[in-house]
């Protein structure tokens, strides 16, 4: 059972706690290893990175890093670092220290499967002072700077690095951000504290200084009806996954709870098929699938913020285009392509079936679902198969599914080295890199604007002629508040920030 929340600001009363609810179980707080958002919503409040990107423009600016230079290839970024910063274990946050994170992220390999792609390329990096940092990379890597802003890329205290990554996952973790971990119990709540003299925020905050919010508890509460339900009654100060059916009831007059929300940048929710699945590995079965969809009646099904995909990118991203075109919905020729892959209906009409798995604490099921019956009518039976969230990465990790759907946030169309190439998560299952690798390759290491976009969109029409991946409709942050809390906002990636929030009495 939660309970009530304290009250009053740092200024005017006793010290101010802000109850978070969070909608699964924190499997990894390292945000050098893990890629799942609930983690990462906890881990960027203690961690903070060399950079900031402004979500509105796509801008970075600076945070750890007071100014940067790269060269002419995009092959040597130097960063100046601010002075006087701390980790809150007191070890200075100095070049030697984001030296160790960059090689820390770069040394666990497949742990980090977001780290692998910010950093392809990399060479090493040089304090070659106190509060100058030298990163090198063997490539050009266009899309390095904007990965400095990402959680991921965050700074941990070089203490901290020398735990193994399991310790770390469990949370033996020391940042330098405007908060620190006080307790952990990754299936219950994960409490922080305000940390006292932080006073190196990031250009875009709103609040200089030690935080007014005194106590920030990460509450697990997987059922949407009790995070909604506990928002409405006080006992949580925030829902950070509020649902499409609740929404409603948040007014934004001031007098209950209002909503936060924004769509996120990077890989839209995408239906990813399993290629080495014998059905699956013919592409005309894949292009099939997406073209049976009619993604105008998600609509109703989706959050404030969220709508169809009208692109393999959000509509937030650089280098994102609308091919509304390309994803519309034509169950005609379909049937056509069904028919030529040898895919016949049986007595019961089915021609082939599939099993899609995901968690199920995910709030799309009724989208999912109503998948299945679109996809019915051209006689694909989709079994729509929530699971337990260990149950999930379970068989997710050994291959066990035909589709699975995923979203990897980022504000940079580099995101896309993230899930598709071979040698990325690649829940795919390919094995041979083919020409849609070697145009998301060129997206990181092509500099000229023109040319880079037109890498974006090479990459994008393979996915799609492929049908690699199968874009279903745009993630938004929807995140709800109650009435006493302000100063809340989004970073770059969507997720939030208290770090300037202000509980009310």
């Amino acid at each position: 059972m939660l309970t009530a929340c304290g009250t009053g600001t740092a200024e005017n009363g006793p010290p101010a706690t802000l109850r978070a609810g969070l909608a699964a179980p924190i499997g990894c707080l390292d945000p050098h290893q893990t890629p799942q958002t609930p983690n990462l919503q906890v881990s960027r409040q203690f961690v903070d990175s060399l950079t900031d990107q402004d979500p509105q423009t796509g801008e970075i600016v600076p945070w750890l890093a007071e100014s940067w230079t790269v060269d002419e290839r995009a092959t040597r970024f130097t960063f100046t670092l601010r002075d006087g910063v701390t980790f809150s274990d007191g070890t200075p946050l100095d070049a030697a220290a984001v030296v160790a994170n960059l090689d820390d992220v770069a040394a666990l390999g497949a742990r980090s499967p977001l780290g692998a792609t910010y950093l392809a390329g990399y060479a090493g990096a040089t304090a070659s002072g106190p509060r100058t940092v030298e990163v090198r990379f063997d490539t050009p890597s266009a899309q390095f700077l904007q990965a400095t802003s990402m959680v991921t890329l965050g700074m941990l205290s070089p203490k901290t690095l020398a735990e193994t990554p399991e310790k770390r996952c469990a949370g033996t973790l020391t940042g330098s951000g405007p908060f620190v971990l006080d307790e952990v119990a990754l299936n219950e709540e994960v409490r922080l504290t305000a940390r006292e003299g932080y006073a190196w925020a990031s250009d875009l905050a709103t609040h200089q200084g030690t935080p007014r919010v005194r106590t920030l508890v990460f509450a697990i509460v997987t059922d949407p009806s009790a995070r909604h339900g506990s928002l409405v009654s006080g006992q949580l100060d925030a829902d950070l996954q509020v649902l499409q059916q609740d929404e409603a009831s948040f007014g934004g007059n001031g007098e209950g709870p209002r909503l936060l929300t924004g769509t996120r940048p990077g890989v839209v929710y995408t239906l990813l098929p399993n290629e080495s699945r014998p059905a699956l590995r013919d592409p005309t079965v894949r292009r099939a699938v997406g073209l049976a969809l009619d993604r105008a009646e998600f609509a109703p099904l989706l959050s404030a913020g969220e709508r169809p995909a009208t692109d393999v990118l959000a509509s937030t991203t650089p280098g994102y285009a609308d091919r509304s075109r390309d994803l519309a919905s034509d169950r005609r020729e379909a049937v056509r392509l069904l028919d030529a892959a040898g895919l016949r209906p049986g007595a019961d009409g089915v021609r082939v079936s599939f099993t899609l798995v995901y968690s199920a604490t995910e709030r799309y099921g009724a989208v999912y679902q109503l998948m299945a019956q679109q996809l019915a009518e051209v006689g694909i039976e989709l079994r729509v198969t929530p699971l337990d969230d260990a149950t999930n990465s379970a068989r997710q990790s050994a291959g066990d599914y035909d589709f699975v759907s995923w979203a990897v946030t980022r504000g940079d169309p580099a995101v896309l080295a993230s899930l598709y190439p071979v040698a990325s998560a690649n829940p795919f299952r390919r094995t041979t890199p083919d020409e849609l690798d070697t145009a998301i390759a060129a997206i990181a290491t092509v500099l000229v604007p023109e040319e880079r976009a037109r890498a974006v969109d090479t990459a994008a029409k393979a996915i799609l002629a492929g049908g690699h991946g199968i874009p279903l409709f745009e993630q938004a942050s929807s995140i709800g508040l109650a009435p006493r809390v302000s100063g809340v906002r989004l970073d770059g990636s969507g997720r939030p920030i208290f770090s300037d929030a202000e509980v009310d009495a």
